[in-house]
């Protein structure tokens, strides 16, 4: 492992040599700050080595757009399936029992409306997300020495940008929160001390598949 592949302190930046690491403490110690820190948080995973562009994985698709090639990422969770039928029984039945009662009455009852906020909030929350799940898709791109991310449905959602060169460090890392108990992996884009992270939520395979194309998108400057 050559200085480039070298686990960097979180602090400082400045790389850390494996006779620093205890892996079975997940404790890694930084010579240059004199900081300690979860070896698990800067660990990099390895990206796909037999990439090939024409067999991305499932839901991956590479198109050309006005920004130039885009990476896009479509897949509906089976999830929804059983959030579709949970959303209609359980919204159903709160808001018909607290709203569709007041409507049927002709009679407004404020204290029971605002008991039934957090259920109307509940219900919109659910709602996005199946909608999300559906229909919603990530893209990312770089131009232009800036590599955008988006996620969301047409023109509802988030973006985030960071400014990389071609020598920008693409990686996989476990991020700092859990799901469902277990470490989460994530895309790691970083260059001059700035990070963009993302693809918590995609496949593993995904994810190596996903890094490896942006890297060498980066690294051709946008153009395979």
């Amino acid at each position: 492992m050559n200085c480039a592949e070298l686990p960097e302190c979180t602090f400082c930046h400045a790389a850390i040599a494996l006779a620093d690491v205890n892996v079975g403490t997940d404790i890694a110690l930084c010579r240059a700050c004199g900081r300690s820190m979860p070896y698990s948080q800067i660990a990099t995973l390895p990206l796909l080595e037999d990439f090939d562009e024409l067999l991305p994985p499932k839901g991956v698709r590479i198109v050309n757009s006005m920004r130039g090639r885009e990476i896009r990422y479509k897949r509906i969770s089976p999830s929804v399936f059983f959030l579709i039928p949970f959303t209609a029984a359980w919204s159903g039945f709160s808001m018909t029992g607290i709203y569709g009662s007041q409507i049927e009455a002709g009679k407004f009852n404020p204290g029971l409306s605002l008991f039934g906020l957090p259920f109307l909030c509940g219900t919109i929350f659910l709602l996005s997300l199946i909608v999300f799940m559906l229909f919603g898709r990530s893209i990312i791109d770089w131009n232009e020495g800036q590599l955008r991310v988006k996620a969301g449905v047409g023109p509802l959602g988030w973006t985030r940008r960071i400014s990389c060169g071609k020598d920008a460090r693409v990686s996989i890392r476990m991020a700092k929160w859990r799901q469902d108990n277990q470490p989460v992996e994530q895309i790691v884009i970083e260059d001059d001390g700035k990070a963009l992270k993302f693809g918590g939520g995609f496949p593993h395979e995904t994810k190596r598949w996903i890094a490896e194309a942006v890297k060498r998108q980066i690294r051709a400057g946008g153009v395979w």
